[in-house]
């Protein structure tokens, strides 16, 4: 029997692992270069070891991306090893993404079963924004595989005899999700620190140590490429991009940090108040809608509020396991409440997706619907555990799977509400979920009648089935559908350019552009020079150039001045600038400061290359006009 059961474990992991792949890397190459911001970076990073150390955006090393390194090096190395491709660039996201789910298997699998196991696996795998983040080449996918990792070497600690150093190789795995995505990593840190206090056998002395060896783990690997970066000279490295300083510290805590919950002006991504240029409070910048900006399947996030995870934007990327979470965190917590390992877990799970809920919702400042990837694992898991605890708690108290009825039966109802905020996308789940949710709550019905408890979990799994038809429709969209933002994922309907206001996917090279600083380089370090990385991103990603985007991401940095950039054209530097009309980010309402003064002198002193004014592109050529652009400064 116990092979058996194993060989019924393995047979399901692997199912559970199969349906990750399918959907993170089936017809990956669908979205092609993917974000081509991230994209444009890890093709300047191979460039040389230089670049590749302070993540330059650029091949000239004139300014780093606005995000810390280790999501990017294992890319640059993907690149490095198997040349520039879609594949190379967004498989690493998809393993890493598919692995999350292998982990999160191992964390809930020894203690809670293989069904909680499986349905927690499966609850992450199908999960609509979190296949939609897999399928890019972001840093999100990273950075929870490594906070997965760090909650599970904390549960081997608990049985370990030098447990320390699993407790030591856990705040290693923090350290390096700090360097995947900065302070959005540690919203999931007070969990695992619950998780280590619960589950510490041996006393406070030993609970303390414990503590301690995991803080200053997590805090010498976090701090480690900070303090390398900040510590070299300005003059020798790329300047630090989305900070107000050129320090990494300065981008930890302001772009990175406390101004996205704040909606405090920091950085290269955002206007006053922490929002787009010109958008609304919340961070819309168009109406709502299907697929709008803040519609159903919409890029951003909502404007703040107690219901934003259920609201529009966010309800069908995330919230469409609520109630069956719900009932996993009151039961796996009763089930468990004498038991401190599996406590601890249930804990981790709570806590993760507490923190997350309390942040998101009151987020004031840029706020992405893709961020809630991050809360997958949290739901996923106290799914998978909490039907498990169900199940068995029910064998001594019914009321129980009366509960677990009533949970399956909402989860099912709730799917059909978010998934009519979407029109037409995949109605045809609809009545398919309310079929199959009927004849789970018939079965249990028979079950109750007939008084065959054994016979408890076969309607179980059918309610589980209906729960889960409209996500795994999402999810499976996804191998289908090209992304219309790279730069801002999102799972559900494609509405054309409604999707963003970014345009349909990013801002394309202009083909003529290319071809002609192609045929006239004459030894520039920057093939071209543009406003912001907005611009520069396809040019770099998909033209090979070497351009400088002069005020980062959206053109805010305050990175250079007319002065400098004067001195780079009269030592031969560059020569070339495009300024481009129209459109957010090409010189539009989301660039000012340094950057959009430059270009204006620009404009007024160096002559247009006049075969190349089609499609809203005007190229200066500034060649000998150095010390002009510095007189206009």
């Amino acid at each position: 029997m116990s092979r058996a059961r194993d060989r019924g474990a393995t047979a399901a992991f692997l199912g559970v692992v199969a349906t990750s792949l399918y959907l993170n890397c089936w017809n990956l190459s669908v979205n092609r270069l993917g974000n081509t911001y991230y994209s444009a970076a890890v093709r300047s990073m191979t460039a040389s070891w230089h670049n590749l150390f302070f993540v330059s955006f650029d091949p000239g090393g004139y300014i780093s991306v606005d995000k810390p390194p280790v999501a990017l090096w294992v890319t640059a190395l993907s690149v490095r090893g198997f040349g520039y491709s879609p594949w190379t660039l967004l498989l690493p996201d998809a393993l890493a993404a598919s692995a999350c789910v292998a982990v999160l298997w191992c964390i809930v699998r020894p203690r809670f079963g293989t069904l909680a196991a499986a349905v927690s696996g499966l609850a992450l795998a199908t999960t609509p924004i979190f296949v939609a983040v897999a399928r890019l080449d972001l840093p999100d996918p990273f950075m929870v595989l490594f906070l997965l990792l760090a909650s599970w070497a904390v549960l081997q600690s608990f049985e370990s005899r030098r447990g320390w150093r699993w407790v030591a190789a856990a705040g290693v795995l923090v350290g390096l999700a700090f360097n995947t995505k900065m302070l959005a990593a540690g919203l999931a840190v007070p969990a695992i620190g619950l998780m280590l206090l619960i589950g510490t056998r041996g006393g406070w002395r030993r609970t303390l140590g414990r503590a301690a060896v995991f803080g200053v783990a997590a805090a010498v690997v976090s701090l480690s490429w900070i303090v390398a970066v900040d510590s070299v000279d300005p003059s020798s490295r790329p300047y630090v991009g989305g900070s107000t300083d050129d320090t990494v510290s300065d981008l930890v805590l302001g772009y990175n940090g406390l101004s996205r919950v704040s909606g405090g002006s920091t950085g290269s991504s955002a206007g006053p108040g922490g929002r787009f240029a010109g958008a609304p409070p919340g961070g819309a910048a168009t109406p709502g809608g299907v697929g709008g900006m803040n519609g159903a399947g919409g890029v951003m996030g909502g404007t703040a509020s107690a219901s934003r995870l259920v609201a529009d934007p966010l309800g069908g990327q995330i919230a469409w396991l609520f109630p069956l979470a719900a009932l996993g965190a009151v039961a796996g917590g009763w089930q468990m409440r004498r038991r401190r390992s599996e406590l601890a877990i249930v804990a981790l799970f709570v806590g993760w997706f507490v923190v997350h809920a309390v942040i998101f919702s009151r987020a004031e400042g840029t706020f992405h619907s893709y961020y809630t990837a991050a809360m997958a694992p949290a739901v996923a898991g106290l799914v998978g555990i909490g039907v498990a605890a169900a199940l068995r708690l029910g064998h001594r108290h019914p009321g129980w799977w009366i509960a677990l009825a009533a949970a399956i039966q909402t989860t099912a109802v709730w799917a059909v509400v978010l998934s009519r905020r979407s029109g037409t996308f995949h109605s045809w789940t609809r009545g398919l979920t309310l079929g199959v949710s009927g004849l789970a709550l018939l079965g249990l019905v028979v079950v109750v009648v007939a008084n065959r408890p054994r016979w408890i979990l076969g309607p179980v799994l059918v309610g589980l089935l209906a729960a889960l038809i409209t996500p795994t429709a999402w999810a499976l969209s996804e191998t289908d559908n090209r992304v219309l933002n790279a730069t801002l994922p999102q799972a559900g309907p494609r509405t054309g350019s409604a999707g963003s206001t970014f345009g349909s996917t990013t801002f394309d090279a202009d083909t003529k552009v290319v071809d002609y600083l192609k045929r006239h380089r004459s030894g520039e370090r920057w093939d071209l020079v543009t406003v912001n990385a907005q611009v520069a991103s396809d040019y770099i990603a998909s033209g090979g150039l070497s351009v400088m985007a002069l005020g980062g991401f959206m053109g805010t940095d305050a990175a250079t001045s007319t002065t400098k950039i004067a001195a780079q054209v009269r030592r031969g530097e560059v020569r070339y600038f495009l300024v481009s009309s129209g459109g957010i980010g090409r010189g539009g309402p989301m660039s000012g400061g340094p950057a959009t003064a430059i270009m204006s002198v620009v404009g007024s002193v160096c002559p247009v290359v006049s075969s190349l004014t089609s499609d809203g592109n005007s190229l200066f050529d500034c060649a000998g006009l150095g010390t002009d652009l510095a007189a206009a400064a």
